[in-house]
C-alpha cells in the first residue's frame, strides 16, 4: 500500500510543479500593480450635463511613473439626459486610466445647450472604483497630477491628493470639514448633496459666470462661450501645473473684474435662484446644497475687497488687481472701486412666472461697482 502511495505521489509531482510554475509565470501583475476586473466604468460627465450621445473615451495607462498609454482604449456615449455614461471595460488590465469626454452641454445659467462642444479630461485609479465622474475639477487637476507624477515622482494617488488640495485652496475653499469622499473630484456630482458637491457647483458657476454672453444667453456672441470657457480652464490648469497656485496676472484680473460685473452685483440672488431651479430640474431634486457661500467667499478673498455686511455698509474699496490690468482700466475710464451695499432678495412666483416684490426679512450684501 505504501509503495503504491509513493508511486502515485511521484507521478503527480511533475504536474504539481508545472501548475505552480504556470500560476507565477502566467501573471501579468508587476510589483505594486493591481490586476483589474471590471465589467464597465460608469459615471456622470458634467459642466452642466453633457448632452445624450456625447462621446466618452477611456485610455489605459501603462504605469504610474510615466503615464504612457498602452494603446488600449474604450469608447462610450452619454446615455441619458443627466450626463450618465457607461463604457465596457472587460479587457482593461491596468488600474490607471485617462478619460476624455467631448460634446455639447447644458448651460446652468440659461438651461440652453451650448453652441459649441467642450472637452474635459480626468485621470484616475479604477482599482477601487467603478464610477468615475468627469467634471471641471477632474479637468483642472489633470496637468498638476501629471507634473507631480512625472517630475516630482509621486504616486498617482499621492499626486491627486496634492492636486485636489491645491485646487480647492486656489478657490479659497476650506475642506477640513468635508468627508473623505467629498475631496475626490471623481466622486463629486452637481446633482449631489454633499459639501464637496456644493463646492463643485460653485466652481462650475464661477468658470462660466465671468462672461456676460454666457450668463444671459441672448447675444450673438453666445456661441463663443465654450471657446471662452476652454481658454479659461486651460489658463488655470497650466498655471496650477508646477507650483499648485493660480497666481495673480492680467488674465486673472480680467476674470475677477468681469465676474464682479456680471455675476456678483445686486441681481446675484435671482441668478443663483435660476441656477438652483435648473439643477433641480436636471436631476429631479428637492434641494441643492449651499453653493452660494463658496462663490461669495472666493470673490471677497480673491478680489481683496473682504467681507461685506452691515458692519461696513457704505464703505468703499478698490479691487486688488494686477498693476498692468489696472492701468488698462484707467486708460479706458473704467472703475475698479466698489461700495458695500444691501440688496433684498426678490420673491419669485412659480405660478405667475414673475417676481412679485422682495422679502423684507432677508437681504443680500454685496460689493457694488461705483
Amino acid at each position: 500500500m505504501q509503495k503504491r502511495f509513493h508511486f502515485i505521489l511521484n507521478a503527480l509531482l511533475p504536474f504539481l510543479f508545472v501548475a505552480c510554475g504556470d500560476t507565477n509565470s502566467g501573471s501579468n501583475t508587476e510589483p505594486g500593480k493591481t490586476t483589474i476586473s471590471l465589467d464597465s466604468i460608469t459615471g456622470y460627465s458634467q459642466k452642466g450635463p453633457f448632452i445624450k450621445g456625447s462621446d466618452i473615451l477611456v485610455y489605459e495607462l501603462q504605469d504610474e511613473k510615466k503615464l504612457k498609454q498602452t494603446g488600449s482604449s474604450f469608447a462610450g456615449k452619454i446615455i441619458d439626459e443627466k450626463g450618465r455614461y457607461r463604457i465596457n471595460a472587460r479587457d482593461l488590465k491596468n488600474q490607471y486610466v485617462y478619460l476624455q469626454t467631448s460634446g455639447y452641454f447644458l448651460n446652468e445659467f440659461t438651461n440652453k445647450s451650448s453652441e459649441r462642444t467642450l472637452s474635459l479630461e480626468a485621470i484616475t485609479d479604477v482599482s477601487k472604483r467603478e464610477q468615475v465622474n468627469i467634471n471641471l475639477l477632474t479637468h483642472l487637476e489633470y496637468h498638476r497630477v501629471v507634473y507631480l507624477v512625472t517630475q516630482e515622482k509621486m504616486s498617482i494617488n499621492e499626486a491627486k491628493k496634492r492636486a485636489q488640495h491645491d485646487i480647492f485652496e486656489a478657490f479659497y475653499i476650506d475642506t477640513t470639514s468635508f468627508k473623505n469622499l467629498d475631496i475626490s473630484p471623481e466622486n463629486l456630482n452637481i446633482g449631489g448633496n454633499t459639501e464637496g458637491d456644493a463646492a463643485l457647483i460653485a466652481i462650475t458657476i464661477l468658470m462660466m459666470g465671468s462672461y456676460e454672453d454666457c450668463v444671459k444667453g441672448d447675444r450673438e456672441e453666445y456661441d463663443r462661450c465654450s471657446a471662452l470657457l476652454t481658454d479659461l480652464l486651460t489658463s488655470i490648469s497650466t498655471d496650477l501645473e508646477k507650483d499648485g497656485k493660480w497666481d495673480s496676472s492680467p488674465e486673472k484680473s480680467d476674470y475677477l473684474y468681469w465676474l464682479s460685473h456680471e455675476l456678483l452685483q445686486g441681481a446675484a440672488p435671482d441668478i443663483f435662484s435660476k441656477i438652483r431651479r435648473n439643477i433641480m430640474n436636471w436631476y429631479t431634486l428637492d434641494s441643492v446644497p449651499n453653493f452660494e457661500k463658496y462663490i461669495v467667499n472666493f470673490f471677497e478673498k480673491a478680489s481683496g475687497l473682504g467681507h461685506c455686511d452691515s458692519s461696513i455698509e457704505g464703505e468703499e474699496k478698490e479691487m486688488d488687481l494686477d498693476p498692468e490690468y489696472k492701468q488698462m482700466l484707467i486708460k479706458n475710464n473704467k472703475s475698479f472701486k466698489f461700495k458695500c451695499m444691501q440688496q433684498y432678495i426678490q420673491v419669485y412666483d412659480e405660478k405667475e412666472h414673475s417676481y412679485t416684490g422682495h422679502d423684507s426679512a432677508t437681504g443680500w450684501w454685496y460689493w457694488n461697482q461705483i
